[in-house]
């Protein structure tokens, strides 16, 4: 599966002022989810990538997927991620830096017009809240299993639809996107994403345009998305990313 391998994921245990500078020089090998191209049952892939919105947001991520001892049907990914957010909660804005790491293995499948995925792994994340004491149970350092899914259906030559979800036990944080993409021109393709995720204590909601699978080399694809954001007690904000997938 060459492509869609994505950031799903929200990694730690790094401090900041290391993973940005070496995620902000890694993410031109990003991330494309769901980028259209035909999957790969064997191959392995580099992905990161980089979000921003409003209020200064932002989520930058890399990782890796490969078949675990060549096979066709067992994978596993790493992944790292630093990121900063913001929601409401009693009338204050709390704002949440962190980092967050995770490992997993998964199991994959696919047919002629689609794929699908299902992985489990560890998840540790290391968030500073402020103001102290906003939101204790996010605060500080702590280990979940992450469980999600995955997949993508072909409609013809010229439609694709993807999905993804996590679940991450412990911290009881969730994370989904479905894209529903048209081919454009090339090996692009071109949609809308509709995305929520969030925990006990806020939840985002977001949607909008994406254009991605764009070949810029040899197993190199490039991605961008745009649109707009609700997250729990902010005001709505735009947000846009770029993705990029490297595959060998």
């Amino acid at each position: 599966m060459n492509e869609a391998r994505t950031r799903m994921i929200q990694i730690n245990a790094v401090p900041s002022r290391l993973t940005r500078p070496f995620i902000a020089v890694a993410s031109i090998l990003a991330a494309a989810l769901f980028s259209g191209s035909q999957p790969a049952t064997a191959a392995s892939l580099i992905f990161g990538g980089a979000t921003i919105a409003g209020q200064g947001e932002r989520n930058e991520f890399i990782g890796e997927t490969t078949p675990l001892f060549s096979s066709q049907y067992v994978i596993q990914r790493l992944a790292l991620s630093d990121y900063y957010y913001q929601y409401g909660k009693n009338g204050e804005t709390v704002k949440v830096h962190g980092e967050a790491l995770d490992g997993a293995l998964g199991l994959q499948t696919a047919w002629q017009q689609g794929w699908f995925q299902a992985s489990a792994g560890v998840h540790f994340r290391n968030n500073r809240v402020s103001p102290d004491g906003a939101d204790a149970k996010a605060d500080g350092s702590q280990f979940g299993l992450s469980l999600g899914v995955q997949g993508e259906e072909r409609f013809g030559n010229d439609w694709s639809f993807g999905g993804i979800g996590v679940y991450t036990v412990g911290p009881a944080s969730y994370w989904t996107r479905v894209r529903l993409l048209h081919r454009a021109f090339g090996t692009a393709w071109a949609g809308v994403e509709f995305s929520r995720h969030g925990d006990p204590n806020y939840h985002t909601n977001q949607g909008g345009l994406v254009l991605t699978g764009i070949r810029i080399g040899t197993g190199l694809d490039l991605g961008f998305y745009t649109g707009v954001k609700k997250t729990t007690g902010q005001s709505r904000s735009f947000y846009g990313g770029v993705e990029v997938t490297k595959s060998f």
